[in-house]
């Protein structure tokens, strides 16, 4: 059993800075979701830009999430962000899809789609930045 989770098994290894700053993301973006159900924690220079900011955050925070842990996890398989882009994409596509076109169990909301959009963008830098300075060669690592 313990073979089977070994760190021998991927090709890169994180730095502690790197998890450190994964993690940091995910809360940070956890926390904005948390503004939705609790007004203490709102960020209001947030809702002074767009009023209905918490209302759209659902599609944010999931194609955030989505595309932020697929990204992680190929970079530590693979080294690169190949797929994961195949996967914004496609999420970008379902979210405009759904939001624009389909009402069941929906109320067609164009704005979620772009929020939905900004979610599956903004993980890219913070990828690329644990990619470039997040990761190392394995050095157990035996194919």
């Amino acid at each position: 059993m313990k073979d089977k989770f070994s760190s021998m098994k991927l090709p890169y290894s994180i730095h502690i800075w790197g998890i450190i700053f994964y993690f940091a993301i995910l809360a940070g973006i956890y926390y904005l979701f948390a503004g939705r159900k609790s007004e203490s924690a709102q960020i209001y220079f947030l809702l002074e830009l767009d009023a209905g900011f918490y209302s759209h955050m659902t599609n944010f925070m999931l194609s955030f999430v989505i595309v932020f842990a697929s990204g992680f996890m190929e970079i530590l398989r693979y080294g690169r962000l190949k797929t994961t882009l195949v996967i914004a994409v496609i999420l970008i596509a379902i979210n405009f899809i759904y939001e624009w076109f389909i009402p069941i169990l929906n109320t067609l909301d164009k704005v979620d789609a772009y929020y939905g959009l900004v979610g599956s963008v903004l993980p890219f830098p913070f990828l690329y930045l644990i990619k470039v300075w997040g990761v190392k060669i394995n050095p157990d690592f035996k194919d």
